[in-house]
């Protein structure tokens, strides 16, 4: 006889419901599995697909720019010297740059240089007539190179070259690359840190007196040595040195240069005397003194300008600056005159005073002769000369 145990019905019912749980237990982990399990098949075999893009890099040059100095732009033009010759070639680079100043054409151009002094209308020879490869005399024209000329050292600079000599923009047709650049060298006095920024010719010429006729503007760089390193354009010479005063009295400096012009006494503007274009730009507010504007100078139409009136004692030691320069190339010329108060001068048929020649050592006969042929009817006083050696 066997026994056989029945579950209560409460029993049974829990059992149901235990199986039941189970029963949806395993349903949901199968699926998990199977979810999961396709999840890795997905990232083993199924390869996604990337876009790739393209990038497109761009580099622009760095601009060369030069710093800028304010001035203040020539509001007029006056009178316009000619251009330089067709065939000259010009081998600066142009800046991407238009000049907001108008240069204006004459009116009447003007093709063989002429002046008008009363019955005499002649010019003279230039400054060829001194000799190739020398400069005129002991130290007139750009200097000798022949130190002991007694005259003051001076060297070339060029405004269109590093001071290695690699081309820097310079836009020939605006005025203001060259007025911004000799600003500069003015207002520091014309200091060795300030030239250093441009390129030196080779040579350095001795400088006695300044009187170079008109004449072409590659006459400059050719004396300095600089015939093939740079072009007859946007250059300055400058010349220093310390003198003595001959004579206690009053003097002043005045003439003129074709393009540019400047004289410093003790580090201090005494005379601006440029081409009439540019003259109130660079003069940078110096005031010229009477009777400016009255007399022509040998070149061309454009007057003579007249500098400060300086006290000076004999035997007094000052240091003498000048600083000559060409802007767009063509011709050049330059005049510098000293004039001592109270010296009766005599006068020429547009009653001009006929002063001598600032110098620092006397003329010889033939450094006169040289002189008068060469500036024809325009006349030098030769007997009433301070010298202003050098000490």
């Amino acid at each position: 006889m066997s026994l056989h145990a029945q579950l209560s019905p409460e029993a049974a019912a829990r059992l149901a419901a235990l199986q039941r749980q189970s029963t949806l237990t395993s349903i949901l982990i199968s699926f998990l599995v199977i979810l999961l399990f396709g999840l890795l098949l997905a990232f083993i075999f199924i390869v996604p697909t990337v876009k790739e893009v393209e990038m497109v890099v761009a580099y622009t040059n760095p601009s060369l720019t030069e710093e800028k100095v304010d001035t203040r732009k020539p509001t007029t033009r006056p009178q316009q010297k000619p251009s330089a010759p067709s065939s000259a070639r010009s081998m600066v680079i142009a800046a991407a740059t238009s000049s907001s100043l108008a240069l204006p054409q004459m009116d009447d151009p003007v093709s063989d240089p002429t002046i008008d002094f009363g019955a005499a209308t002649d010019f003279g020879e230039g400054l060829d007539s001194f000799g190739e490869g020398q400069a005129a005399g002991g130290g007139g024209g750009f200097g000798s190179a022949n130190q002991a000329s007694g005259g003051l050292k001076g060297s070339l600079y060029d405004f269109k070259q590093k001071p290695n000599g690699k081309p820097i923009a310079y836009d020939l047709g605006n005025p203001n690359e060259f007025i911004e650049r000799v600003l500069r060298l003015q207002r520091s006095r014309y200091s060795d840190a300030a030239l250093r920024r441009h390129f030196e010719a080779p040579n350095s010429l001795y400088l006695t007196h300044l009187a170079i006729p008109f004449s072409a503007a590659a006459e400059g760089p050719s004396y300095f040595g600089a015939k093939d390193l740079m072009q007859p354009s946007g250059w300055v010479a400058h010349y220093r040195g310390r003198v003595k005063v001959p004579k206690t009295g009053k003097y002043r400096f005045s003439g003129l240069g074709d393009d540019y012009l400047v004289v410093l006494v003790d580090g201090k503007v005494r005379l601006v005397g440029s081409w009439s274009d540019i003259q109130p730009a660079v003069a940078n507010g110096w005031t010229p003194t009477e009777p400016t504007g009255k007399f022509h100078s040998p070149f061309y139409q454009v007057r003579l300008v007249y500098g400060d009136w300086l006290n000076l004692r004999e035997g007094q030691e000052i240091e003498v600056q000048i600083a000559l320069g060409e802007r767009p190339g063509g011709h050049v010329g330059f005049l510098l005159h000293i004039e001592e108060e109270g010296v009766s001068y005599r006068k020429d048929g547009s009653g001009r005073p006929i002063l001598p020649l600032f110098t620092t050592t006397p003329f010889a006969p033939e450094e006169r002769e040289r002189l008068t042929k060469a500036f024809g009817s325009y006349e030098f006083e030769w007997d009433q000369v301070p010298i202003f050696s050098q000490r």
